[in-house]
């Protein structure tokens, strides 16, 4: 991957119809006990794909958590929240620097929800 590009709007969708088929892969040839996690992660790259806000960021992940990058250069420097997917079927958003918890949620859709709150704003706005 060229991190150099991971700011263009062309390697951000690229990343986001990659992503999900990299863990479909994984899923399909992982251990059945971290099958629940990659499960959890899967739904959350689908139900955050769904929202724009999100969208026009450069997702990646880190073990089981789902996170953003918020512009150009390297997509590990991010001021977004978080989502970890748990091996209970549970979820878990995160600070941006993943030392403290926001919240946690039953499912996908509610996890990214509180994620998407928890945004900083647009520097348009």
């Amino acid at each position: 991957m060229n991190f150099q590009d991971s700011g263009t709007d062309e390697s951000v969708e690229a990343r986001w119809q990659r992503l999900p088929t990299t863990w479909r892969l994984m899923l399909d040839r992982g251990d059945s006990q971290a099958a629940a996690a990659g499960r959890g992660v899967l739904a959350l790259i689908e139900a955050a794909s769904a929202q724009p806000e999100l969208r026009r960021l450069y997702p990646f992940t880190t073990r089981c958590v789902l996170r953003f990058g918020s512009g150009g250069g390297l997509p590990t420097e991010t001021d977004t929240p978080a989502v970890e997917s748990l091996r209970d079927g549970r979820f878990r958003v995160l600070s941006p620097t993943l030392t403290r918890v926001i919240g946690e949620t039953d499912t996908a859709d509610a996890a990214v929800a509180l994620l998407l709150a928890q945004l900083p704003a647009a520097p348009d706005q």
